[in-house]
């Protein structure tokens, strides 16, 4: 394999006219620029480049030798890569960068590529000059055309290149519940699995020649962005190397400053201007996904950013024409909101996610920060109150409903769905804080669990829903509603050991019939094989115990002729009542699941903390990377 200048990433000497340049970068209020802000338009801060600075990079960098060949024989079947992000971009409701900025380079590309056959010799060095010398630069007055000129075709770099191959990943993670297997090279075939994985390797390597060159452009966080969705489908967000990478992100959106607005005399073209919203606010829920789920600080601190709403226009009018498109921002409300039509844009996702991530900011807050007790109970009801308010704030076509399921395609409801759950999960967070420091609160955080539960049994009942949809959103259970269910049945098992009513507006009826219906769901047949999955049934068989115990225990006239057990002053159940009347009421008799070393002993979760705690403790933040598949 040749070993030229055109295959390594760093030769010894530069090749003539191959200067590395860096791109400039975002500097704050407070930094040694600042002195000069008038003059600031007509200053860059950039890495002093010497002759031979790639010998340097050479000495700390991987050797990519053989590396760039795979990547231009990786590139070679643009074609499948242009119908995988095709049909992405139809398929997903996810979708953060505008399709046009994606779908039509890549056809230009594609004709470029046919229309000049570029052999594989000259083509590394190629796109690695146009990586290392051309700056990403763009103007207000700057057209789709000319930014794509920039990047694709004659001008194509690595960072659209690991692009590609991110976003063609993604599109084959989609249809890895199928079939389907893909070919690199004409030959050898690929599950979808296989498939995604070598396309995440490839856009790694990507990344990491970027890094060489020192650039900070909107193509590399879309990359970043990107490969962090596509490798956390792969390795689970929790991987350490996930978690490092999208410190990575964070870094490039704070050196372009994407967390600022533009100001008025910005430079930045309109429709770059709203997808560097739409990254920004992806990258922004994502960021609060992470720090929930890891209980750790946030990156992303919105007391740090002031970046608006994207506008709720579709992709395609972000691009057209300029009289097209002032016809459709006057047809948004005050506030940005488009109209329903009959769907949900992609900008309309992104724009309840972030409204609905600002305030999980502020309740990772509450939980993380230090504070005494007293203080937080003004900020607790204040931030409910805020919850509310925003809530109401969306319009109503866009708010989740039982009759979703009818009015909708399952994609649709299940988006609805989706982001009523996180704006649920907010409040349910905000009851938990307050019930651990006012146990009187304990009404207002199982009515919060309860419509949790509630608004995914509406999910669980549409059993003719297809596999790969079932299978795509299982962690909608595992992450909003066990939790929520498990908080009501450790509830209410304590409260009928300890013969007090329910706090719960609830009836005691519908309770067990929605938890029921949430525990049948994972005994069906046929259900889709996950690590999600697999970690729910883990969960329900203690929901399975703890409802089963509850509707075991002897009532009045039994409890007086019944032996005490254990060291809590609980008779023992009657053996003939259990099966008489707790098997069919849920499924599952007690006895179906025996005891392991992860599941607790009912009798040991008096609370519903006791609950939550105990699953904080499964460790199944290793191990579950649907949570965060969705960008």
């Amino acid at each position: 394999m040749s070993t030229s200048c055109g295959d390594g990433i760093v030769p010894t000497e530069p090749p003539i006219g191959l200067t590395s340049t860096s791109q400039p970068t975002y500097l704050g209020s407070t930094s040694f620029m600042s002195a000069f802000h008038h003059d600031r338009q007509h200053l860059s801060l950039s890495t002093p480049k010497i002759a031979y600075a790639s010998t340097l990079h050479k000495a700390w960098s991987a050797d990519f030798t053989h590396v760039f060949p795979r990547l231009i024989q990786l590139l070679r079947p643009l074609r499948l890569y242009e119908d995988l992000v095709t049909d992405e971009y139809h398929r997903s409701p996810f979708t953060v960068i505008p399709a046009p900025l994606i779908l039509t380079p890549l056809k230009l590309l594609r004709s470029h590529w046919d229309k000049e056959r570029w052999p594989q010799e000259g083509l590394v060095s190629q796109i690695t000059q146009s990586t290392a010398t051309q700056l990403v630069k763009v103007d207000a007055n700057m057209t789709t055309d000319q930014f794509y000129h920039i990047f694709t075709g004659a001008n194509l770099r690595w960072e659209f290149v690991g692009l590609i191959f991110a976003l063609a990943g993604l599109g084959a993670s989609a249809s890895s519940r199928g079939s389907q297997l893909f070919s690199l090279n004409g030959k050898d075939e690929l599950s979808a699995d296989a498939f995604a994985m070598q396309m995440a390797a490839a856009s790694h390597a990507c990344i990491e020649i970027c890094r060489q060159y020192d650039n900070v452009n909107d193509l590399v966080v879309w990359l970043n962005y990107t490969f962090f969705v596509l490798a956390s489908n792969m390795m689970g967000e929790t991987s350490h190397h996930i978690y490092a990478q999208f410190g990575d992100l964070v870094s490039c959106i704070h050196a372009m400053g994407l967390h600022r607005p533009d100001p008025p005399e910005s430079s930045v073209p309109f429709f770059l201007s709203e997808a560097r919203k739409r990254v920004f606010a992806a990258s922004y829920r994502a960021d609060k996904n992470i720090a929930t789920f890891l209980g750790r600080p946030p990156r992303l601190l919105y007391h740090f950013c002031d970046v608006g709403l994207p506008l709720d226009i579709d992709d395609d009018s972000l691009v057209g024409d300029r009289l097209s498109l002032d016809k459709t921002i006057r047809q948004l409300t005050l506030d940005g909101w488009g109209t329903f039509n009959g769907g949900l844009r992609p900008a309309t996702v992104i724009r309840l996610r972030y409204m609905v991530a600002m305030l999980r900011e502020k309740v990772l807050g509450l939980s993380l920060e230090r504070g005494s007790v007293g203080s937080r109970q003004n900020e607790l009801q204040a931030t409910y109150q805020e919850c509310k308010q925003m809530w109401d704030r969306v319009p109503s076509e866009f708010h989740y409903s039982k009759h979703s399921w009818k009015a909708l395609s399952p994609h649709l409801a299940i988006i609805r769905l989706v982001i009523h759950l996180e704006y649920l999960h907010t409040l349910f967070q905000i009851e938990r804080i307050r019930c651990n420091e006012l146990p009187d609160s304990m009404t207002d955080l199982l009515d919060s669990a309860m419509q949790i539960v509630s608004a995914v049994t509406d999910f669980a009942k549409h059993r003719n829903q297809e596999d790969s949809i079932r299978q795509q959103y299982t962690w909608i259970f595992l992450f909003y509603t066990l939790p929520a269910a498990g908080v009501v049945a450790t509830e209410l098992h304590h409260c009928t050991v300890s013969r007090v009513p329910l706090p719960c507006s609830i009836p005691r009826s519908r309770i067990i019939r929605d938890l029921s219906l949430l525990v049948s769901w994972f005994e069906s047949g046929n259900q889709p094989s996950s690590a999600a999955h697999q970690a729910c049934v883990d969960v329900t068989k203690v929901i399975t115990r703890l409802l089963n115990d509850t509707l075991d225990y002897p009532s009045g006239g039994q409890m007086a002729a019944g032996a005490q057990h254990g060291t809590g002053n609980r008779p023992a159940p009657n053996s003939d009542d259990r099966g008489r009347d707790s098997s069919h009421l849920i499924g599952v008799s007690l006895n179906a699941y025996e005891q392991s070393g992860t599941s607790p002993n009912v009798d040991a979760l008096e609370t519903s903390e006791d609950f939550l705690n105990w699953l904080d403790e499964l460790g199944l933040d290793t191990s579950v990377p649907e949570f965060f598949g969705c960008q």
